[in-house]
C-alpha cells in the first residue's frame, strides 16, 4: 500500500508541509508499505483554455504543462491525503487550476474510482474557512476518490499546528485512512454531508435541503440532517452519474451548438460584436 501526502502550499516548513511530512511517517507506522510527500508547487499546472479537445477529440490536453506527470504520481497512491492552507475562506489558486482541468483528468483517472482519501485544511481562525473543505473534497471526488475524513486544523504561523490537538487528530485519521475499506454509505444523521463533509446546504423546501457539492438531499432533524442511504449512494460524483453527465450532456453540446451557430452569428452582427 502506497501513501501520498499531497501538499498544496507554497511555504517550505509551513503548517501544511509539516503535517504532510508527519503524515507519511504515521502512515508507515499504521501499516503502509511506502509513503511520500508530493508538493503541488513543483508542478506547472496551466489554466484550462476551455477548448474541449480532451472531450470531443478524445485527446490528451494540448497544454504543455505537468498535468499528466502529476496524475501519474497520484495514480500510484493507494491512499491519498490532501493538505492545503485556507486562502480567503477557500483553497489556494493552484488547487483551483487543477480542479478546472477536470475534463482532461476524468478520462485519465477513471480506474481510480473509490480509492480512499482524506483532506485537511489549515486555518488561522474559526469561521474563516467555510468553503475550504467542500472544495478540497470536490477535487478529491473529481479525482474519483472516496473521502474518508476531512477536518480543519488551526495554526497561523509556521509550526503552530503542532501545538494544538491537530497532531493527535492526524494520527487517528491517518490510521483510519490506512485501515479503511470502501463500503456503501448507511443512512445517518449528521451535521455535515457524509460524502464531502460540506456544512453548507441549499434549501429545497421547508424541511428538505441538499448538499451543493454532491446534490445529496437531506431532511432537517433535531440533531442535524438525515441522509438516506439510497441518496448517499447515488450522489452526483458516483462513477455512473459522472459518466452519464459526460455522455448525455457534455458530448451532446457540440452538435447542439452547431444548430445555433446561424442564430449566434446573426445576434453578434446585431450587437456589433
Amino acid at each position: 500500500m502506497h501513501f501520498i501526502s499531497l501538499v498544496a502550499s507554497e511555504r517550505k516548513n509551513g503548517n501544511s508541509d509539516l503535517l504532510g511530512r508527519l503524515a507519511t511517517r504515521l502512515a508507515l507506522k499504521s501499516g503502509a508499505d511506502s509513503s511520500e510527500v508530493v508538493y503541488l508547487k513543483n508542478f506547472n499546472i496551466k489554466q484550462c483554455q476551455g477548448c474541449l479537445n480532451c472531450i470531443f477529440e478524445n485527446k490528451k490536453c494540448k497544454l504543455d504543462d505537468d498535468l499528466y506527470s502529476f496524475l501519474d504520481i497520484i495514480h500510484e497512491a493507494d491512499r491519498l491525503l490532501l493538505i492545503a492552507p485556507v486562502y480567503v475562506l477557500s483553497i489556494p489558486g493552484k488547487l483551483k487550476l487543477l480542479l478546472d482541468r477536470l475534463l482532461a483528468i476524468k478520462g485519465y483517472m477513471e480506474d481510480e474510482y473509490g480509492k480512499p482519501a482524506m483532506s485537511i485544511g489549515i486555518a488561522a481562525l474559526p469561521d474563516w474557512h467555510q468553503f475550504q473543505l467542500p472544495i478540497m473534497n470536490l477535487l478529491l471526488l473529481a479525482l474519483s476518490h472516496h473521502v474518508v475524513d476531512s477536518f480543519i486544523v488551526y495554526g497561523a504561523g509556521p509550526g503552530e499546528v503542532l501545538l494544538g490537538n491537530g497532531v493527535v487528530k492526524l494520527q487517528e485519521s491517518v490510521r483510519q485512512l490506512i485501515e479503511y475499506e470502501v463500503k456503501p454509505f448507511p443512512s445517518q444523521v449528521s451535521k455535515h454531508c457524509p460524502v464531502d463533509f460540506s456544512t453548507l446546504f441549499e434549501r429545497v423546501n421547508d424541511n428538505t435541503y441538499r448538499c451543493p457539492v454532491c446534490l445529496t438531499p437531506a431532511k432537517v432533524t433535531q440533531d442535524g440532517y438525515y441522509f438516506d442511504a439510497k441518496d448517499l449512494n447515488n450522489h452526483r460524483w458516483m462513477q455512473q452519474k459522472v459518466d452519464d453527465h459526460f455522455i448525455n450532456w457534455i458530448l451532446k453540446t457540440k452538435p447542439r451548438y452547431k444548430t445555433m451557430l446561424k442564430e449566434i452569428f446573426k445576434k453578434k452582427k446585431e450587437l456589433c460584436l
